[in-house]
C-alpha cells in the first residue's frame, strides 16, 4: 500500500473516512457562546484523491465542503471536545488497493503458467504446437493460390492436431489460458486501471478487492 495518503485502517482492516458521518464536536471559543460542529456527510473526490466532509457549524450547514487539513486546522485553533462519536464511513475503492490486488494476481497467475507447463513435460503438447504453426503457414499458401485438394488435407491434419492438444489439456488438467497467459480482461490487461480510472472488471470484484487489502493490513498491523 502506498503511504502518499494516510487513512484510517479499521480494526477490519478496512479504509475508512478519517472522521465519522454525524460525529459532533463541541468548540468553546474565548469570546462567545460555545457552538458545535457536526459533520454531516464524508465525500470521496475522484479528481483530487482526497476525502471532503460537510459540516454543520452552530446549527447551520457551512457552504463549502472541507479537506482533512482544513478540519484539523479547524479543531486545533480552538479548545473543544467530541461530544458525539458517530458512524465510521468506508473509503470507496482505492486505486492503490487495486494495484496491489492485481499485483498479487498477477504473481500468481505467473506461477500457474510455471506449473501448467511443468505437466506438459513428456507430452507432444509442444511439439505439436511447432508443428501446427508450420502447417497453419502453409494453409495461408495454398488457400491463396486456390489448392483445394491440398487446403482439405491440411484442415484436415490440423483438426486432429488441435482435437489431440485439447485431449492433453484435459488429461493433465491445464487451463490454456493460464498456459497462455491470457488476461482476463481485454480493457486494461489484468492491471486494473485503465487511463487512470479503476477499471471495470476491478469495480465488478471490489468486495474482493478490499477484502485481500484488509487481511495485507492485519498482517502488517
Amino acid at each position: 500500500m502506498s503511504k502518499k495518503n494516510e487513512y484510517k485502517v479499521g480494526a477490519d482492516g478496512k479504509l475508512y473516512f478519517k472522521y465519522n458521518q454525524g460525529a459532533e464536536y463541541n468548540v468553546i471559543p474565548p469570546v462567545g457562546a460555545p457552538f458545535t460542529y457536526k459533520f454531516l456527510t464524508c465525500e470521496w473526490d475522484e479528481l483530487t484523491k482526497k476525502e471532503y466532509y460537510r459540516i454543520e457549524s452552530a446549527g447551520k450547514e457551512l457552504p463549502a465542503r472541507f479537506s482533512v487539513m482544513q478540519i484539523e486546522f479547524m479543531l486545533c485553533r480552538l479548545p473543544c471536545e467530541q461530544t458525539a462519536e458517530g458512524k465510521a464511513v468506508e473509503l470507496p475503492l482505492l486505486e492503490e488497493e487495486v494495484k496491489a490486488f492485481y499485483a498479487a494476481k498477477r504473481k500468481e497467475m505467473k506461477k500457474a503458467n510455471v506449473t501448467a507447463n511443468t505437466k506438459l513435460d513428456g507430452t507432444a503438447y509442444r511439439k505439436n504446437l511447432t508443428e501446427i504453426k508450420a502447417i497453419t503457414e502453409n494453409l495461408h499458401y495454398c488457400r491463396a493460390n486456390g489448392d483445394t485438394a491440398k487446403v482439405a488435407e491440411l484442415e484436415k491434419k490440423l483438426g486432429e492436431l488441435e482435437a489431440e492438444q485439447q485431449k492433453i489439456l484435459t488429461e493433465k488438467g491445464v487451463d490454456e489460458r493460464v498456459l497462455r497467459k491470457q488476461s482476463e480482461c481485454r480493457e486494461c490487461g489484468d492491471v486494473g486501471i485503465k487511463e487512470g480510472r479503476i477499471c471495470v472488471c476491478a469495480l465488478a470484484i471490489a468486495d474482493k478487492i478490499k477484502a485481500y487489502n484488509s487481511e495485507l493490513r492485519r498482517a502488517c498491523g
